[in-house]
């Protein structure tokens, strides 16, 4: 696809997002306002006497939220999914000179910012997907802590960073000249072990792609598995890609 294509897809992208902000703008929080905090307020003083555990005020909680939930935290997510999605397009469609432009970099700047934003986005999508649910009080206030789901995502930044590192930017040391995104440079069995090596990387960031439908922070994730899964696309295109005839710059 050019990049007038992709101009277009960003534009309609950027277009749906505003629409369902402003669905999310103009839905109330509540199907009955009135009802839900008459419910809510049951609920404390039934805990808050005693008649009621931690757990067991958490399901009528629960269970209050899905009685009166409205589309509006969906609206918003999606919203902020579009947008977010749009602009990925629209800097795809800004860096392509051509349709025939590659889909491939050796470029240092390139990948490296790309890791980056990737893996900054992806701590971002975690901590939302966990405090924005508190912002918007579809969590019960005796629950709150923002302490655990920000060791939660600082944890798996940790433990996710090494992996998109090493399968990214090892690749650039060794100076081949890329094979197309998809496919291999090399025979069969090298590019069935490569792949396999690749297969982590490749598969989280699928996964984090799929996380558009997970709710609160989807927008974020989603976009990173983007990110992510380019750059890992792109060190196995490097891995299988034909070496070059000097090692040196």
């Amino acid at each position: 696809m050019g990049r007038g294509g992709l101009f277009i897809i960003a534009g309609l992208l950027l277009a749906v997002g505003a629409g369902a902000l402003t669905m999310a703008a103009i839905t109330p929080w509540h199907s009955d306002s009135d009802a839900y905090f008459a419910g809510l307020g049951v609920i404390r003083e039934n805990l808050y006497s005693g008649e009621l555990d931690f757990e067991a005020a958490s399901n009528r909680f629960h269970d209050l939220q899905d009685r009166y939930r409205t589309a509006k935290w969906l609206w918003a997510d999606y919203g902020y999914a579009a947008i977010a999605w749009g602009v990925l397009a629209g800097l795809v469609a800004a860096r392509r000179s051509g349709r025939r432009a590659p889909l491939t970099s050796r470029s240092w700047l390139l990948v490296t910012g790309t890791l980056i934003a990737g893996l900054g986005l992806l701590y971002v999508g975690l901590l939302a997907g966990a405090l924005q649910p508190m912002a918007r009080q579809q969590v019960p206030e005796w629950a709150d802590s923002v302490a655990i789901p920000i060791m939660g995502a600082t944890f798996s930044i940790v433990l996710l960073a090494p992996v998109y590192l090493l399968s990214t930017l090892t690749p650039l040391f060794f100076r081949q000249t890329p094979a197309a995104l998809f496919t291999t440079g090399v025979g069969w069995l090298g590019g069935v072990v490569i792949s396999l090596i690749y297969l982590l990387p490749v598969g989280l960031a699928f996964f984090m792609i799929l996380m558009l439908v997970g709710g609160a922070g989807g927008w974020a994730v989603s976009s990173a598995g983007w990110l992510l899964g380019w750059a890992a696309l792109n060190g196995r295109a490097i891995a299988l890609g034909a070496p070059r005839a000097s090692l040196l710059p």
